[in-house]
């Protein structure tokens, strides 16, 4: 097993509905992540939702910079201690772990901003972003349908298989899931820049043969990470990775899912 210098809470937030604990998260993760940051006692730091919310954190080399960030992160919260295990296997490597905890960093940093204007358009932005990673680890249209084939595969315990007569809403959903997926890339801002980034890193790792996995299986893990971090409930993203996969290879016979 690797050893890893990065350190671990699981923080359980209060709130009757799933939105209102994320509401919790984001005003308290707000102050005291880019505060420890701040402060010299972290150089990184992420989270991910399983459950309670997992923060991940990297002290810096400061006597004691670990457990001062710990009390900081944790100080009247309810929480428990945890080990991480980065999952250097599933993501393709040494390498290729690095570069997915670069990108679980910005796009956290990201997110609990994006978070805090409590947004309605969730979906749409993230098929933006993922969209600039396939692209910039060199896929094209029908590797990247490959990906999003995987992500369904990944969540396919939760799709919905109840038939619906309403095929002409699903259809109309995956024309604009379509749209997005096809559309011009977008003038970079740094969210966008930071996928972008790591999907030419991942090109080029593959390049170099330092990639452990392949490159889409990696890249349908990452789509994955993304959704647990932005909130998309398991079956929001089976049905999202269905209509993506759909809009690129078309439309089956069988019955669609409903797409709320």
């Amino acid at each position: 097993m690797d050893n890893t210098p990065w350190h671990q809470v699981n923080i359980s937030y209060p709130g009757q509905t799933a939105r209102e604990r994320e509401q919790q998260a984001v005003a308290h993760l707000r102050r005291v992540l880019p505060g420890a940051e701040t402060a010299g006692l972290i150089t990184s730091w992420w989270f991910i939702r399983k459950g309670a919310w997992r923060i991940r954190y990297l002290p810096t080399n400061s006597p004691d910079s670990g457990d001062q960030a710990r009390r900081l992160l944790t100080d009247g919260a309810t929480w428990t201690g945890d080990i991480y295990e980065p999952e250097t296997h599933a993501f393709g490597g040494h390498d290729a772990m690095t570069t997915a905890h670069t990108l679980f960093h910005h796009d956290s940093r990201h997110l609990l901003t994006y978070l805090h204007q409590h947004p309605t358009t969730r979906r749409e932005h993230s098929l933006i972003l993922c969209t600039a990673l396939m692209r910039a680890a060199g896929l094209d249209l029908n590797e990247q349908g490959d990906v999003w084939a995987h992500v369904v595969e990944h969540r396919a315990a939760h799709l919905n298989q109840s038939p619906t007569t309403d095929a002409r809403r699903w259809e109309r959903f995956t024309g604009d899931v379509r749209s997005l997926l096809l559309g011009a890339p977008r003038t970079p801002g740094d969210w966008h820049t930071a996928f972008a980034h790591v999907g030419a890193a991942l090109h080029r790792q593959r390049e170099r043969g330092t990639l452990t996995r392949g490159l889409r299986a990696v890249i349908a893990l990452h789509v994955i990470f993304h959704w647990n971090r932005l909130g998309l409930p398991a079956t929001t993203q089976a049905t999202l990775a269905r209509a993506a996969q759909e809009a690129i290879f078309g439309l089956p016979d069988s019955s669609p899912p409903d797409p709320r």
